[in-house]
């Protein structure tokens, strides 16, 4: 394998897309692996660092490969992390740190292919209620999908407070918890607000004047809404729909209730009265990221109809399936650079740093060097 750019973001080589001209890297040696391989180095002629061809590698500083296939497999029926681990013969925190990097390649792949859409079709936003760490802290997940594709095109994290009836007892220790989870929370009129840029965005690169956004009659999206200035309120169109209507392909707001079946049926955290609950919101969201690659760009858009073989939720949105199988070719392999994925949204950039608060933890997240360098 011959370097396709120089890895450090502060060389001129580093955004090259085809380096070309004069050679740019020389052959400096090359180091054995403990399982007793040879991997070549190299050195940039511009920076004068050096680096080899495990740089590349979704399996960058690893001892060990895993197939990440498998672990996509089972994150997406069900499977809990100790489910996995036991299934591939490694450690819990070996299968956390391969979901982290499917993570990151997930949501690259995701942005890259969501900027040669052409937005062609409404959209629709509700919030997907869970929990993490306890009861006492239940979330809100709100979901942007295309109302005709189900092409779930955008996500993001907001913490509630309780609202079930409660004892004597229940209610005294959630006075205690939330009194020692009182920074990092996340609105949910901070994160629609987040959302309803994605939609701007959308909006923006479709060439049309408007976009119809649906969500049900939460207070909070309309108060988003009217908060916006007047040219990004132009742009929307907000159709409000209540949330009591039947839940059939003839509601308008079927698109974000199918992705809540399915999220409920295929990802283990999510299962009503489960004991694979998320014990840290940072995980949680990197495994929906994965969720959401699989969603859009590896389920069938329908199953059972032959005019739909073949065709993925991406391909029903406007992406390209040339472009689709390019990017599936390479994400389980070649490792995706921050640096170089450029214009992340928000949402997205918070998942990749796992800057995201989980109540009740003490220490900010770890996140690896070579994950955001």
């Amino acid at each position: 394998m011959l370097p396709p750019f120089c890895p450090y973001k502060s060389c001129v080589h580093h955004h090259d897309r085809k380096p070309c001209g004069r050679p740019w890297y020389r052959k400096r040696g090359w180091y054995t692996t403990v399982q007793g391989k040879r991997v070549q180095r190299f050195q940039c002629l511009s920076c004068r660092r050096s680096f080899s061809t495990r740089t590349f590698s979704i399996d960058y500083f690893t001892h060990k490969h895993l197939v990440y296939q498998r672990i996509l497999t089972h994150l997406s029926s069900c499977s809990g992390i100790r489910d996995i681990a036991r299934d591939m013969k490694v450690s819990p925190s070996t299968i956390l740190n391969r979901i982290s990097r499917l993570a990151r390649q997930t949501i690259a792949v995701h942005h890259e292919l969501s900027m040669q859409l052409k937005l062609g079709e409404s959209l629709v936003a509700d919030g997907f209620e869970s929990y993490a760490v306890s009861q006492y802290f239940p979330n809100n997940i709100h979901l942007l999908a295309g109302k005709d594709s189900q092409f779930w095109y955008a996500s993001d994290y907001a913490h509630l407070r309780r609202k079930k009836a409660m004892g004597e007892w229940q209610n005294s220790r959630n006075a205690v918890m939330q009194g020692c989870f009182s920074s990092g929370r996340v609105t949910v009129y901070v994160s629609f607000s987040r959302i309803m840029e994605a939609v701007e965005r959308l909006q923006s690169s479709s060439g049309e004047h408007q976009v119809k956004l649906y969500t049900d009659t939460h207070p909070q999206y309309q108060r988003v809404i009217e908060d916006r200035d007047e040219k990004e309120r132009f742009g929307v169109v907000h159709q409000r729909v209540c949330s009591r209507l039947t839940r059939s392909m003839h509601n308008p707001l079927f698109a974000v209730n199918y992705l809540d079946r399915q999220i409920r049926k295929d990802c283990a955290e999510h299962v009503r009265e489960t004991v694979k609950y998320a014990r840290n919101v940072s995980n949680s969201m990197e495994r929906l990221a994965i969720y959401r690659f699989c969603h859009n760009y590896m389920k069938p858009y329908r199953v059972g109809q032959k005019r739909y073989v073949g065709v993925s939720h991406g391909m029903m949105a406007g992406i390209r399936k040339e472009a689709i199988e390019e990017q599936k070719r390479t994400v389980f392999s070649q490792r995706r650079f921050l640096s170089r994925t450029g214009g992340l949204s928000f949402s997205e950039a918070l998942v990749w740093l796992r800057g995201i608060a989980t109540p009740l933890k003490r220490y900010a997240e770890h996140l690896p060097a070579y994950a955001w360098q």
